[in-house]
């Protein structure tokens, strides 16, 4: 069972920082180096500061951006800037995005603690592989600050919409955060402190599977920083604060929930031949070609659209200079008997980016394990027009364009126990950083 509880979460003094769009940022994984410098100069209140502060030439064991960060808070809280919930608080919020030119879409979920849970017990599920170091860099900032500092993204299957619907009940006037943000995305928080409504949210929750959507460092590296301080404290207090995690949870059948594609975009190829791949690949997928121009991009796109509206495996590919695009479609059986022979589990074997990955990339285009793996000869892009232009302009060889990974298949995944492989999915928008944080200390207890 999953166990959520209130918490009396640190937020912005909105009479001393009016404009929260001035200090909000996105999760650190997703900040770029020249974003990391224009949030530090876009408000001497910008949560950057905490999330990921800008390193500098004399840093050492004693002043470093973790250190420093410790000290903003302890400032931050002393002038009033970052202030305590007065009453433990489930955090309804609510954020309007854009998915697409025009389609206005509302994600629905809540901010709140919830007890750390192993992997192995089932009531957490993780479907991504998580890195040593980030998790060592991220626990050095978390004991640096004894904080939650930004929520684990997390989803929960509610197919009547109960839990919300409960949790909305217990809304009281207007939203004590609203805001448009940088991005054009708008923010509403209420703060629920109604303990019966509170209770019911709780009840509801108890039966259901927790699946991590974004946030597994996060979530790994809390559970480190709960057993360091277990050997400390000790762990015979099931209430003390370390026990638990800052979670943003929503419905997994939200109408508000998108999942992103991820394009696989590579450079370094040397001498290779487009033609002679498409060849090969005859051997597995059914290969459409489209010309690159009067509107044969419109089409290429909208077949590989389709292509996942059937559930198949359907991926772009262009490659610099080239006159025409292509579609290359999974011929079903003999793709998965492929993957299979390599010892891939059935819940992975249909999922798009395990497709391109095994046999595209590696069985056809022959990669090996090392060129995959450096940044400088594989990028990530989620827009498509973002992506294609970057072949066009010729700052990469060749371009692979997939659909997004759908829910279900996130359910199917994680369920199984098996990890997705890195860059399946993007969950947007991001929940913002600097919304709510959940400060810690062994001497605090949450119910």
């Amino acid at each position: 069972m999953a166990e959520i509880a209130p918490f009396r979460g640190l937020r912005y003094n909105q009479e001393m920082v009016p404009d929260l769009a001035q200090v909000v940022v996105p999760p650190y994984d997703v900040i770029s180096p020249e974003e990391q410098r224009v949030f530090h100069e876009r408000s001497p209140y910008n949560f950057i500061r905490l999330e990921l502060g800008l390193p500098a030439p004399e840093d050492s064991s004693e002043d470093n951006p973790h250190t420093r960060a410790a000290a903003w808070i302890r400032q931050w809280k002393h002038q009033g800037i970052l202030v305590r919930n007065p009453k433990p608080s489930i955090y309804c919020y609510e954020v309007d995005y854009k998915n697409g030119p025009e389609l206005l879409k509302t994600r629905k979920g809540f901010i709140c603690a919830m007890r750390l849970e192993e992997f192995f017990s089932g009531r957490v599920l993780p479907h991504e592989k998580t890195f040593q170091a980030i998790k060592d860099e991220r626990l050095a900032l978390m004991l640096a600050c004894n904080a939650n500092l930004s929520p684990v993204f997390a989803l929960y299957p509610d197919s009547n919409e109960e839990i919300y619907s409960a949790l909305a009940s217990g809304r009281r006037g207007d939203p004590v955060v609203s805001f448009t943000d940088f991005a054009g995305m708008t923010h509403r928080i209420w703060p629920v402190t109604d303990t019966p409504v509170l209770h019911e949210v709780r009840k509801l929750t108890m039966d259901k599977p927790i699946f991590i959507a974004d946030g597994h460092h996060r979530y790994e590296t809390a559970l480190n920083y709960r057993n360091a301080f277990r050997e400390r404290y000790g762990s015979g207090n099931p209430h003390a604060s370390f026990e638990f995690i800052m979670v943003y949870l929503t419905d997994m059948n939200d109408p508000g929930l998108t999942i992103l594609p991820t394009h696989r975009l590579l450079r370094n190829l040397d001498e290779w031949d487009c033609g002679l791949l498409m060849q090969r690949a005859k051997n597995w997928f059914h290969i459409e070609r489209f010309e690159s121009e009067n509107g044969g991009e419109l089409r290429w796109k909208e077949a590989i659209r389709a292509g996942g509206s059937r559930k198949d495996t359907s991926i772009g590919f262009y490659c610099k200079g080239a006159a025409c695009v292509y579609v290359l479609t999974a011929k079903r059986d003999v793709v998965s008997a492929l993957i299979e022979q390599k010892g891939t589990p059935a819940p992975l074997r249909t999922l798009d980016v395990v497709v391109l990955d095994q046999v595209v990339l590696r069985d056809l285009l022959g990669l090996s394990d090392q060129f995959l793996a450096n940044e400088r000869n594989i990028s990530f892009m989620h827009d498509f027009a973002e992506a294609l232009d970057a072949v066009k302009s010729c700052r990469f060889d060749a371009g692979f364009f997939v659909n997004q990974t759908r829910i279900e298949q996130v359910r199917e995944v994680a369920s199984a126990g098996l990890i997705m492989p890195h860059k399946s999915t993007y969950f947007y928008p991001k929940v913002m950083s600097g919304l709510v944080t959940n400060p810690l200390s062994p001497d605090e207890e949450i119910f």
